[in-house]
């Protein structure tokens, strides 16, 4: 069975360029925000492409919403490809970001790699105190449910994967952030110290190391 996308654009020859363009999969289109919704809670959708300039409801509110309300991967498109706008997707839990004019065969191999990662991540982790729901993006921790923001959850489901192993930096900046993020590197020193916060806070029994010039590694304490 073919994995479903849904496009979102208010432009009626973008959808029809991605319905025609993708063999590989079942696509299904919206307008604006309030169709995409009616779409997803019919349930099935595997994966949302989402425009951001549209009328009405924008496509960072409706990435957040999507996020946040049905926990699908997003590619977001943008017509603009300024540095303020990569982040802001990124910021709404975007899993990837693409600007327009696009190729479809593009498009395509994104998506595979998109959903690819989210078949991963979906298997249940554990390690010491802590188990990660991939579902919700939550924590348990001696009876206690953390909710943790997508990207610190993308980052510390990933360190728990490789551990024993340190997890270069690059190599994390491209997992959970995509390939061609130009961001400042400094997101993930953010994010690490965050998520060093959270876990002290509910008495965790992992712990995130710093391996100087080279990434980061979690291990058991």
């Amino acid at each position: 069975m073919k994995p479903t996308i849904l496009i979102v654009d208010d432009e009626k020859n973008i959808r029809e360029m991605v319905l025609r363009g993708l063999p590989d999969f079942t696509v299904v289109g919206a307008a604006d925000a309030e169709e995409a919704v009616t779409l997803l809670d019919e349930g099935g959708v595997d994966l949302c492409v989402v425009d951001v300039m549209m009328p009405g409801t924008n496509g960072f509110l409706l990435c957040d919403d999507i996020k946040r309300c049905y926990h699908k991967p997003v590619i977001m498109l943008t017509a603009r490809s300024e540095l303020h706008d990569k982040r802001q997707a990124f910021e709404a839990g975007s899993d990837d970001y693409m600007t327009k004019p696009f190729s479809t065969e593009e498009l395509q191999f994104r998506i595979k790699a998109v959903l690819s990662r989210y078949r991963v991540s979906s298997e249940q982790l554990k390690l010491g105190n802590v188990e990660l729901n991939p579902e919700s993006y939550e924590l348990y921790i001696n009876d206690q449910t953390l909710y943790l923001p997508r990207k610190e959850f993308e980052l510390l489901s990933t360190l728990v994967k490789r551990e024993p192993k340190v997890a270069p930096r690059d190599e994390l900046i491209t997992e959970i952030w995509g390939y061609d993020f130009d961001g400042d590197e400094r997101t993930i020193d953010v994010h690490i110290k965050r998520l060093r916060k959270r876990l002290a806070a509910v008495q965790a029994t992992i712990e995130i190391v710093t391996v100087r010039g080279v990434g980061y590694k979690v291990h058991h304490v």
